[in-house]
């Protein structure tokens, strides 16, 4: 079956306490002298029971001295910085509690100041009755907390404004005479190319007459018999009567 989650927090009852520290301190040194069989380590255990003048030391108190006396010589001078003794430690760890209480205090303070100033601007108070001098100084603080905030808000609202008021640059756009000068100039290239076009024009006609020159006779006839056909007389060729 698999072991239950032990909640970690102090045991509030002495007996069950006394009891637990006594079973979980024999398992500890357990677990060292396995430790050290298995690895060929060599390990100390020292621990400190609620009320006891002496600690409780694994192996003997003699190998645990010289253990730590060969750890303290070849420990690094440079780490020593930032390690604490047990003096040392605890201060620290109370000026951390205390500024985390003082800023739990100065939220919980805001906080009521907040409702009772919600509670006067709805009616709850009318005339500010019942309320006493650090009441009356924790609302003049925070109302003017919050004017400050007002007029900075709109000290920004108001810079932004005139930053959009500002002109925009200007841009050069082309003048009427600019327009008029271009338009000629466009209608003056379209005249050129036209031009162009008619002089080519003849040149691609009699090219095309020159081809056909070849091919066609106006007095050529239509039958075998080289018969002469008059050059206007389409119906010889075509098999219609001709006109009379």
């Amino acid at each position: 079956m698999a072991r239950k989650k032990v909640n970690l927090q102090w045991i509030s009852n002495n007996a069950t306490r006394r009891a637990t520290y006594k079973r979980r301190s024999q398992g500890l040194e357990k677990k060292a002298s396995e430790l050290t069989t298995l690895c060929g380590i060599k390990l100390c255990v020292v621990m400190y029971g609620q009320g006891k003048a002496q600690p409780k030391v694994w192996p003997s108190d003699e190998e645990a001295k010289e253990l730590l006396m060969k750890f303290n010589s070849t420990l690094d001078v440079s780490s020593l910085k930032k390690t604490k003794n047990q003096e040392e430690f605890l201060h620290s760890r109370s000026l951390k509690l205390h500024e985390q209480v003082s800023k739990l205090d100065h939220e919980n303070r805001e906080r009521e100041t907040l409702d009772l100033l919600h509670d006067i601007m709805y009616g709850g108070r009318p005339g500010l009755v019942g309320t006493d001098k650090d009441e009356l100084l924790s609302l003049r603080d925070m109302v003017e907390m919050k004017m400050r905030k007002i007029k900075a808000r709109l000290q920004q609202l108001v810079v932004g404004e005139r930053v959009l008021q500002q002109p925009l640059p200007q841009v050069m756009l082309p003048t009427s005479s600019s327009l008029q000068t271009q338009a000629s100039c466009y209608t003056y290239n379209e005249m050129q190319s036209m031009a162009v076009l008619e002089e080519h024009r003849p040149l691609q006609q009699n090219w095309r007459l020159a081809n056909l020159a070849p091919n066609y006779s106006p007095f050529a006839g239509c039958s075998s018999g080289g018969e002469m056909m008059h050059p206007y007389n389409l119906g010889a060729c075509s098999g219609l009567p001709s006109a009379q």
